[in-house]
């Protein structure tokens, strides 16, 4: 949601009343005094019903600040053992005619077990809802497919997609990713229930609070490979990595989200995106915007550039449209490790660059070793020192039709200078010989 630092919190107390709250829907901006901060909120311009969440941006800050400096203080070998719109949307609109509707008529409304209380946003595959499970007594996020009018086959494509972004999220058990609860329907209306994460988007994070500091920046990201990790095991393909599909709760636990566009490796089910092109233009690899398959490496390259914006507050790539992106995706160079702020640490400078590699077999192949390597950025030690192989010990055993190389310089000159004294000397010992004889 479109919250601002309102102005008293900009400029002290005693200056002009504060307008930090902005209606997601209509935009129109409300007073933001204390009496509000948490609470679920009416405009009475368009009706449209959400909740402050000031607070949890607030707290996960906190929470951020604590937590990472901690987590830099642990030792390497740790971790080394270690929801927005997408462009499914402008494909959608090719395919079929969305049926659409306010997102606060469903507030109050029953879904399966669950009563809707607040809209959260919008993810790459319908509404997110915040709920409440009157069976379990909980709150969770719900998210709903408005229901779909097309022609012939196209009218099922949503659902195909909506069902498989639940299947694989909840194929996914790991603490940085958003647990799946249920799927049902309701009324014709497909929706599943999972994890509600009360805090910010990395996205929120920084144009709230400014570029973050390095141990902070590597914290989220480091935390967010391991979730794409996780994934990569099992063959799940995220393909919408970005600031906003990556979340910080209030305790600081990190969290992957939106796996609206996911696709799985694996041999499960179809491929509903075959020869599709997708993902958020600024945040694809080059590979993909060339309308290649979605690899792993590709979702590591959209963290590395989700890294560069955590820790300047800016695209590494920038664009007037969403083709003119693309156009600069698809003609992609290799990064000069100049381009990076002088001020990072070394190894942080050759992250990145490893991560943002054009061709994928030069980047990262494990996220894991990615994750490790952020905490290595940040403490180095002696086990961090590349080494050099000795080959000339004769205990080096080379694999069938291996050869060592040879030695530099000019090898060839004592071989030649012995030959030629072993001459000499038969010379000498013959004529010796035909004289005495």
């Amino acid at each position: 949601m479109s919250q601002e630092p309102s102005e008293s919190e900009q400029h002290g107390p005693g200056k002009k009343k504060s307008f930090g709250l902005k209606c997601p829907r209509c935009r129109t901006r409300y007073p933001g005094g204390d009496e509000i901060v948490g609470k679920r909120l009416r405009c009475p311009t368009c009706h449209h019903v959400w909740r402050d969440q000031r607070p949890a941006l607030r707290d996960a800050k906190r929470a951020l600040e604590q937590v990472a400096d901690h987590w830099a203080e642990l030792d390497t070998t740790a971790i080394a053992e270690v929801d927005h719109a997408s462009t499914f949307g402008q494909l959608s609109k090719k395919l079929r005619k969305r049926e659409t509707f306010p997102p606060s008529d469903w507030i109050g409304k029953r879904v399966g077990r669950y009563t809707i209380k607040a809209v959260l946003g919008q993810g790459a595959m319908g509404y997110v809802y915040e709920g409440f499970d009157t069976d379990l007594q909980r709150s969770v996020a719900i998210k709903l497919l408005p229901r779909a009018h097309g022609l012939g086959q196209n009218e099922t494509i949503g659902e195909k997609l909506f069902l498989q972004e639940a299947r694989l999220a909840a194929k996914l058990q790991h603490p940085n990713v958003v647990t799946v609860y249920d799927f049902g329907e309701e009324q014709g209306y497909r929706y599943f229930a999972m994890e509600l994460v009360r805090g910010a988007t990395l996205l929120d994070l920084v144009k709230a609070q400014g570029p973050l500091p390095v141990t902070q920046g590597c914290y989220i990201i480091a935390h967010a490979a391991r979730a794409l990790a996780a994934g990569h095991q099992v063959g799940i393909i995220h393909r919408d990595v970005k600031p906003g599909n990556i979340m910080l709760n209030e305790s600081g636990v990190v969290k992957l989200t939106d796996f609206g566009l996911a696709e799985s490796k694996s041999g499960e089910g179809e491929d509903i995106t075959e020869g599709i092109s997708l993902g958020t233009p600024g945040w694809i690899s080059p590979e993909v915007a060339n309308r290649q398959p979605a690899l792993k490496e590709s979702d590591i390259y959209g963290l590395g550039l989700t890294l560069y914006f955590a820790l300047t507050g800016k695209r590494f790539i920038n664009g007037s449209s969403r083709s003119d992106l693309i156009r600069k995706q698809r003609a992609a160079k290799e990064v000069d490790i100049a381009q990076l702020p002088t001020d990072w640490p070394a190894r942080l400078r050759q992250i990145v660059v490893q991560c943002l590699h054009v061709d994928p077999q030069d980047r990262y192949h494990d996220a894991n070793l990615l994750a490790a390597d952020l905490v290595r950025a940040i403490r180095p030690d002696s086990r961090d020192q590349t080494v050099t192989l000795d080959m000339s010990s004769t205990d080096v055993k080379l694999p069938r039709h291996a050869t060592v190389p040879k030695p530099a310089g000019n090898t060839w000159i004592l071989p030649t200078v012995m030959t030629g004294i072993l001459v000499a000397l038969i010379a000498i010992a013959a004529w010796a010989l035909g004289w005495l004889g």
